[in-house]
Formats: C-alpha cells, structure tokens, sequence
C-alpha cells in the first residue's frame, strides 16, 4: 500500500511530495486516489511584489481565524505538469496548535494532535503512530491556522501578489528563509469578502519541482468546534508505536 503524506503537516516527510528526517511536521497522511481532480493550467508560477505590509496583512487575515474547517482535494504534479497523486478529506483546527486531518476512501487515515503530541492510526494496518508535535512555522505549515504567527516573518519572507494580476482573491507567497529547506515557497490564497477572509487554496513547490496544491471548500472560519475532537485514545487490540522524546 502507497502512503502519500501531506506536505502541509511537514515538508520533511515528502519525499517526492507534502514531512522525511521527522514526522513531527506531518499534516497528514494520505493513501493515494487516482481521481485527476486538480485543473494543471490553475497551476503556474507568479510575478510577485515584496511590500512592507505583506507580513502585517497577512498575520491580520490569520489571527482572526481562531478555529477553521473544510473539506479538502490535495494534488501533487511533477516538474512537467503531470499529476501523480490525488486524495480528498476533511480538516479541523483550533488554536494553539490542534488539528484534526482525516482522508477518505479505500484507505482511511486519521491524523490528530492535540497541540502537543500527534496521533497517525491507520485503520486497514491497525496500527497508531505518535510522534511530537513540531511547532515551528518553517516545519508545520498547518499552523498557520493555528499557531502563532507574530513571529512568521523570521522564518518567512512574505510577499503579496500584486491585484492586477491575481483575480481569484488575495495571494501570499510566503520563501522559508532557511535555503537547507525542501520546498521553495508556499502560496495561501484567500478570497474576500466584505466581513471575512476565506482560505481557498494552498499551494506548496518544493527543490525537486514538484508541485502540491490543496483546495479547500465548504470553508468555515470559527466554528464551534469541542476539545474532545482533538484527543485520540487507540482503539483495543491496534499497535502503538509511541516515538515522542521522553515518551509517557
């Protein structure tokens, strides 16, 4: 069975895709579907400009999303624009740091963190994986729906496409300022509206030029979502494979 993990929990355990020196980062783990569902052509580089309110407008635009939910199609493509991998989901997350990232199909996979460990069960292998949960912004993309971001730009240099040329919402390009990194930049694209800022897609291009775009629909920002989605017991009879440091 073909595991895809999602570069959105952690760059480092992609290899050709989405975390590999650490599962810490991972925003999820995905088995592969073999649905082409992302249009190529939506995919392509673009003209940015660096502006001094870059880092402000966009910490403004995340710091009022204090819980989020939306399903979710992430599709990976190679250097040429071919697809190679797709899956389809649901994610939750609150503030600080939980999350709740589950995909569908043949094979489901359950990824969970409470802010401070990580829960990976898959289900067919009956089997759960728990790991630290890496809080860096440079390593967990995912915080930045639920982490702290007054300090993003010291990992990031931020930038926003300009409006001339960018007509499906507001776009961020956020460079990790560590060149030793796997991935070359992140995009996050909202779409606004007159009270709110809806995240619409992310998109993440890695050294190996790989492109990962994840679209995100049936948005909700601040929901009510309960403590109680971001616990996970194992269920009876499945293996626990516990790697946290100091594991209790």
């Amino acid at each position: 069975m073909e595991i895809i993990v999602t570069k959105l929990l952690s760059f480092k355990f992609f290899t050709p895709i989405f975390f590999t020196a650490s599962l810490s980062g991972l925003l999820a783990i995905s088995n592969v579907a073999n649905s082409e569902i992302v249009d190529n052509s939506e995919i392509q580089a673009h003209q940015v400009f660096n502006t001094a309110k870059a880092t402000e407008e966009l910490q403004n635009t995340l710091r009022v999303i204090k819980q989020f939910s939306a399903n979710f199609v992430q599709a990976t493509h190679d250097s040429a624009g071919n697809i190679l991998q797709s899956v389809e989901g649901f994610m939750q997350v609150a503030k600080p740091g939980k999350l709740r990232w589950k995909t569908e199909g043949i094979y489901e996979q359950l990824v969970i963190s409470d802010g401070k460990s990580i829960w990976i069960y898959d289900e067919d292998l009956e089997q759960v994986s728990i790991k630290n949960m890496d809080n860096r912004l440079s390593e967990t993309p995912a915080l930045l729906l639920g982490g702290d971001v007054s300090a993003i730009d010291e990992d990031f240099i931020i930038s926003k496409v300009d409006s001339e040329n960018n007509e499906k919402g507001t776009l961020f390009i956020l460079q990790p300022k560590d060149t030793s990194q796997l991935f070359d930049s992140l995009e996050v694209r909202f779409n606004e509206t007159q009270t709110i800022s809806v995240l619409t897609d992310m998109v993440i291009r890695d050294a190996s030029g790989q492109i990962t775009s994840i679209q995100f629909y049936n948005v909700q920002n601040n929901p009510d979502l309960k403590d109680d989605l971001f616990i996970f017991e194992p269920p009876a009879g499945v293996d626990v494979i516990d790697g946290r440091h100091g594991a209790y």
